[in-house]
């Protein structure tokens, strides 16, 4: 069992420049999902310091001095910002796993990534400057595309340094002023990103306005929502946050990026390698300890391997080890927080009431912490699985034939990742093309993308807009075409 000590950074508010303690309690504890330990008080941010810091945006815009940089100098800022995130992995990671209940050598992964993935906001901008001018046009016609104005960024809880690192650089890069608000669950290493933007712009000689950092929950997530001097919001969470998100927003019409989440269709077919397709089924649904919107969720199988495939299943899951999220001996770890953990229990007690056969055989740690074992079910109600459960549950639904478990995939209403398995790849692919879903893997369940110029489509209830970096750096930025008007035009 590990002995590191479990602290949170500070939760401090950065406003103009300045560090602050938020200042109102939202009467709930960060704790130790090892333990069930309280470690910090989880704070909220004066609904005036808000305010401040969208209004900062809001003039730093108006003035330009940000979107007029030079394609050289925010690149430069983004590359240094880049330097100091790589010398913080270790105590990136240490709070991702603290705040999520993610194994710290998971966690480690993603902090490493955070560089990398800020960086390529930077080389998508040198690659992508936003001038496009007509060649054939023969008088001044200049296309242009610029920051849609100040953008707010609200990340989720199971990737809170990752969603605020990326989707921040990629707004930075277009030119936009960032107000950026954790979520109340998980905001420590947010304040590693926050440091490290801030030093950077520091070292620049750059207005501090470029970038801030606010706190809460809801009431500050409907404020940045509902104000109307942000002109874009990218927000990543639940289904429920984003609708209410879209409402807020709704009504100055500002360009809305939401990425919701999925209960994302597998469909394995007769011909799959059955200890393959199990390996890569549990290494999906355990990731991240079930704790992500692309995990495979629902499995329609031909009804032929159905049993073989459960066996496998299982007998994968009677050897993961579990254990605290900080010890390097353990593959999965926590749910992030008592909610998480109850509302996974809760879904899985609704599918046991109507029937279904819960299949539950991995030993969990003796522990007053968050731990709930991977288990798979089988037997369920159609009905009642469709709606994402973003934990370590997966459903078995046996089907005669391919058409079948195509049928069942897509009534299900939302598309962020769909899952096939077959040794025949030609039938794999096609069959894949039929999934509504934005990316679609054979045979694997990585959380990397296909390729590096990747996109993603948030198709169904799963959101609206994409993800991938050179979509990423479009949706911050509008088109603005100026130029001498044609002559002799008939209408």
């Amino acid at each position: 069992m590990t002995t590191k000590t479990l602290e949170l950074a500070p939760q401090r508010d950065l406003i103009a420049g300045t560090w602050s303690v938020p200042e109102h309690d939202l009467g709930a504890d960060l704790a130790d999902p090892n333990t069930g330990a309280a470690l910090q008080r989880q704070l909220q941010s004066d609904t005036a310091a808000v305010d401040r810091a969208i209004a900062g945006a809001a003039e730093l815009h108006e003035v330009g001095t940000w979107r007029n940089t030079s394609v050289a100098q925010r690149t430069e800022l983004l590359r240094r910002t880049a330097d100091l995130l790589a010398a913080q992995a270790a105590d990136v990671a240490r709070y991702d796993a603290i705040n999520t209940g993610v194994v710290e050598s998971v966690t480690e992964l993603f902090a490493q990534g955070l560089s990398d993935a800020v960086r390529s906001a930077a080389d998508h901008l040198e690659a992508d400057p936003g001038r496009h001018d007509p060649a054939d046009a023969g008088r001044p016609v200049h296309l242009r595309y610029l920051p849609w104005g100040p953008t707010a960024v609200i990340a989720p809880w199971n990737a809170p340094s990752f969603i605020v690192a990326k989707k921040t650089a990629f707004a930075l890069a277009a030119g936009a002023p960032v107000v950026a608000k954790p979520s109340n669950w998980a905001p420590a290493s947010t304040a590693l990103v926050a440091g490290a933007i801030h030093q950077a712009l520091t070292e620049a000689g750059l207005p501090p306005t470029v970038f801030q950092l606010v706190h809460g929950g809801r009431d500050v997530g409907q404020q940045l929502a509902g104000d109307s001097r942000f002109r874009a919001l990218s927000f990543t969470g639940g289904r429920a946050a984003g609708v209410a998100v879209t409402q807020a927003a709704a009504a100055d019409c500002k360009a809305l990026q939401l990425e919701l989440g999925s209960n994302n269709p597998a469909i394995v077919r007769a011909d799959a390698d059955i200890d393959a397709t199990a390996d890569a089924l549990i290494s999906g649904f355990t990731k991240l300890n079930g704790q992500w919107c692309e995990s495979p969720g629902s499995v329609a199988v031909v009804a032929d391997v159905h049993d073989a495939l459960l066996d496998a299943l299982l007998d994968r899951l009677r050897n993961i080890r579990f254990g605290h999220c900080l010890d390097p001996d353990s593959q999965m770890g926590p749910q992030a927080h008592h909610s998480q953990y109850q509302h996974v229990s809760d879904a899985v007690a609704k599918l046991r009431a109507a029937g279904a056969v819960v299949h539950s055989v991995t030993p969990i740690p003796d522990s007053a912490g968050y731990f709930h074992a991977p288990v798979v079910i089988d037997d369920a109600p159609i009905a009642l699985t469709t709606d994402e459960i973003f934990g370590p549950v997966l459903t078995l639904h046996r089907v005669s034939d391919d058409a079948a478990a195509l049928a069942l995939a897509n009534t299900r209403n939302t598309g962020l990742a769909g899952y096939v398995f077959s040794t025949d790849i030609d039938e794999a692919m096609a069959l894949g093309a039929e999934l509504n879903c934005g990316e679609v893997k054979v045979n694997g369940t990585s959380v990397l993308d296909l390729v590096p110029e990747s996109t993603q489509g948030f198709w169904g209830a799963s959101g609206v807009g994409a993800h991938g970096d050179a979509e990423l750096l479009r949706f911050f930025r509008g088109a603005r075409i100026i130029g001498v008007e044609r002559t002799g035009l008939p209408i």
